[in-house]
């Protein structure tokens, strides 16, 4: 058999669509693990959240002290915003419940903001066909918002566990799907 260059060729084709596969159940079962065990997975959530922050913090003071470009101010900002996401996540391994809360919070508020939002948007896009979807889909997210932020703090407990197993199942899916699909093509 030979190769067409510019080609993959097909024993690499096949090596990507079973990866595909593989990482796709491994994303399914992370899922249906953090479905299972919310708690768990909200307190992985918070950990996993904790580490961006404290990451994300050093590098914004790294940038801070660092870059040559820039006002004094502009970079003071900068570092009091790396010092602050710093902190942040040092309060989130320190406090794990008490961040489960204050990231519940947070989860409630961006779906209250994000509902609003669309609500807006398709009150003005209200001449075209079928922007009632839209309008649909910004009172979920705002009836989504105000169910965890009105039963907290029990919902701290296993909303960002909920959210993130919905989130690997769902791709855990999209990843078998897709690789599936490269086997029969």
């Amino acid at each position: 058999m030979t190769h067409v260059p510019g080609e993959t060729p097909p024993e690499l084709e096949m090596m990507n669509w079973k990866w595909m596969l593989a990482m796709g159940i491994v994303l399914a079962i992370g899922g249906v693990a953090a479905l299972l065990f919310p708690f768990v997975a909200s307190l992985a959530a918070t950990g996993f959240a904790a580490a961006a922050f404290f990451v994300a913090g050093v590098l914004q003071l790294w940038l801070a002290f660092t870059a040559g470009d820039g006002s004094r101010g502009g970079r003071l900002v900068a570092g009091l915003l790396g010092l602050l996401m710093v902190v942040f996540a040092v309060s989130l391994f320190a406090q794990p419940l008490s961040g489960m809360v204050s990231l519940t919070i947070l989860a409630g508020a961006m779906f209250l903001t994000l509902g609003v939002v669309r609500i807006v948007m398709a009150w003005r896009m209200r001449h075209r066909p079928r922007w009632g979807w839209l309008v649909a889909s910004g009172a979920l997210a705002v009836l989504l918002g105000l169910m965890i932020l009105l039963a907290l703090p029990v919902s701290a407990l296993t909303v960002l566990g909920i959210l993130l197993g919905v989130d690997l199942l769902t791709s855990g899916i999209a990843a078998i799907a897709i690789a599936l699909q490269a086997r029969n093509a």
